[in-house]
């Protein structure tokens, strides 16, 4: 129980950290001590790094796209993701087996939650740091990433439950 909760609470201090401090030189090496604290005390599951490697590659794919179509543009002008963004798709990708482990049992639940806070998150991220905006029309682009989270967190969830079964079969 304790790696859920240890899970939760730093993803409730990882968030807020890239979006409003956003500064690479506070948030990179947190994602990095994140992640060693997740893999050396929180994962319990051999295929973890390959597990948080493809979240992480997939969503900085998806987010890159959405920049290169202009759904996001970068205040800097550069049609990439900024840092702090790309911080936070590692760090999220580190709750998905852990502490949102429960959405895993009802896709139902996570196609829901998705397309509610997904754009949720990268709405309020965008009025929060300021270096990132949807396009206009807004409610487009909310749509948009509505739809796209909620096919994509079932979709992780989905494969998080085949590989932890997987995984408990074999072991």
């Amino acid at each position: 129980m304790w790696r859920f909760v240890a899970n939760a609470l730093l993803f409730d201090i990882a968030w807020p950290l890239c979006v409003i401090v956003a500064r690479p030189w506070i948030v990179v090496p947190f994602t990095l001590i994140n992640l060693f604290l997740h893999l050396v005390f929180v994962a319990n599951l051999r295929r973890e790094p390959l597990w948080l490697a493809g979240v992480f590659l997939f969503g900085v794919g998806v987010d890159s796209i959405l920049f290169h179509l202009g759904l996001l543009q970068n205040q800097s002008g550069h049609l990439w993701p900024p840092l702090w963004l790309i911080c936070l798709w590692l760090n999220f990708a580190m709750t998905l087996r852990y502490s949102l482990v429960f959405l895993q049992r009802n896709l139902w639940l996570a196609a829901l939650l998705g397309g509610i806070f997904g754009p949720f998150s990268y709405y309020t991220g965008a009025f929060l740091n300021g270096t990132v905006t949807l396009q206009q029309p807004l409610w487009q682009s909310l749509l948009v990433l509505s739809l796209l989270w909620a096919l994509m967190l079932p979709g992780f969830a989905r494969i998080a439950r085949s590989q932890y079964l997987k995984e408990r079969k074999h072991a």
